[in-house]
């Protein structure tokens, strides 16, 4: 519609339209997002409000039909159900980075493996040595993550002393241990095991598998299929997040159409209605409707399931699940004893150093390794120097370290809130050492893939 045609109102809504669509799709704006609601969780759990806080987390909810009973507190609903779509995510960028981004690549996909697993190893060897013979060695797990989204916030706040590949870097790098972390859990975190459940959930994603195969691209299909799989896995003891992953791994990352193909089409629709004498209405002619719709899903056709998937989750993850899970996981109770706490016990010792200091020398450690030994290599513009600033600001492991933490100590709520208040602490160390160590330490100038400081 041309602009002397809008009214007043709608030109007035789209002044304000782009800055805000700008606003919200920006990486700042998701770790703005789960830090509000972090604090927010603080404050609650903190505050004279914190009995309705508890209450809040823990009333059971659900619905029963006849003598059928469907009941779980608001904490379970968020981390076993809603958190299965952030894994979903996860397993959906896992697939596209493996097809066709920074692991596509081998030599990158070399030294991201390779930074990966010193990250995940070094910070659980860390953890175990201070928990050893202890029944808290359970968590070796906690440290072993990076949360994406705070990491990438923070390196936000010195992007002007940085390349913009060490973004992608971190990236990368957070998938693939987003893959180690995911493995852990399936692994090492489940308690017992109903081998006739999982086989249903295999059987539920093999079926997924094969309608990727015979071409299937009906939506419902996989939704359909899919929550079957997760109600599988959650009744076979298995967390049902590594239900979300597996079935990532089936959505179709091919397009039915081929470019040149759908150009094709295109051409000869816009042709066709542009050899019209009259006016194009797309309201009252029924055939000018449909030769639009025949461009759109033609269009759709020419792009991959798996590519609007993840455009379509993205949102929705970062501005709601990601925060519903801060708000209702990282209420911790602090105190001058809890942080006290947290710097004696064996358990704050573990997730503290295994963060700042594990994360820093496991990732540092293989990158250096595998530029000495010429395993992998880095972007041009990245120097080791990046890399180690990184490395600090990947002990930031908020959202899957807690999570992790909730499923290790689950019965253990004095274990737990210890956890949970040293992978705060750890992580704003991370961060704010990572922060400095960029601002002071590696500056744009330097940068090359060499070791030389």
């Amino acid at each position: 519609m041309p602009n002397e045609n809008k009214n007043k109102l709608q030109r007035g809504l789209e002044n304000i339209h782009d800055p805000f669509s700008n606003f919200i799709n920006a990486q700042t704006t998701t770790s703005l997002f789960l830090l509000v609601a972090t604090i927010a969780a603080l404050w609650w759990a903190n505050s004279a409000y914190s009995a309705a806080y508890l209450n809040l987390i823990h009333t059971p909810i659900g619905f029963f039909v006849g003598g059928f009973e469907l009941k779980a507190s608001l904490k379970h609903i968020i981390n076993d159900g809603l958190m299965v779509i952030f894994f979903f995510l996860l397993g959906l960028e896992i697939k596209r980075e493996v097809l066709s981004g920074d692991l596509a690549r081998p030599e990158n996909r070399r030294m991201l493996i390779f930074c990966a697993l010193g990250g995940m190893v070094c910070p659980a060897l860390i953890y175990s040595v201070f928990n050893w013979s202890l029944d808290s060695q359970i968590g070796w797990g906690i440290p072993m993550a990076t949360d994406t989204a705070f990491a990438l916030g923070v390196l936000t706040l010195v992007r002007k002393y940085i390349p913009v590949s060490l973004l992608a870097f971190i990236v990368g790098l957070a998938i693939v241990d987003d893959v180690g972390a995911i493995l852990v859990i399936a692994i090492f975190y489940t308690q017992e095991i109903s081998f006739m459940h999982l086989l249903t959930a295999f059987a539920f994603i093999a079926l997924l598998a094969v309608g990727n195969y015979a071409g299937v691209r009906q939506p419902l299909f996989y939704i359909i299929i899919g929550i079957a799989a997760w109600w599988a896995m959650l009744k076979s003891g298995v967390h049902p997040t590594v239900a979300g992953v597996a079935i990532a791994m089936t959505i179709p990352a091919r397009p039915q159409f081929s470019l040149g193909k759908w150009l094709n089409k295109a051409k000869t629709v816009i042709s066709s209605i542009q050899s019209k004498n009259e006016e194009v209405d797309v309201l009252a002619s029924k055939n000018d409707h449909q030769q639009v719709l025949e461009i759109r899903d033609d269009a759709e056709r020419a792009g991959t399931p798996l590519r609007r998937w993840e455009d379509a989750l993205g949102l929705p993850v970062a501005l709601f699940i990601l925060p519903l899970f801060a708000l209702t996981n990282a209420g911790v109770v602090l105190s001058d004893d809890s942080i006290f706490e947290s710097f004696s016990h064996p358990i704050g010792l573990g997730i503290i150093t295994g963060l700042v200091i594990g994360k820093f020398i496991g990732i540092s450690g293989a990158c250096w390794l595998c530029l000495r030994y010429s395993i992998g290599c880095l972007p041009d513009d990245i120097h080791f120097k990046h890399v180690m600033g990184a490395s600090l600001i990947a002990g930031v492991g908020f959202t899957m370290s807690t999570f992790i933490a909730a499923l290790g100590f689950d019965a253990h709520a004095e274990y737990l809130h210890i956890a949970k208040s040293s992978i705060l602490i750890g992580s704003v160390l991370s961060a704010v050492l990572g922060v400095l160590f960029l601002r002071l330490g590696a500056k744009k100038k330097t940068c090359n893939t060499s070791l030389k400081a």
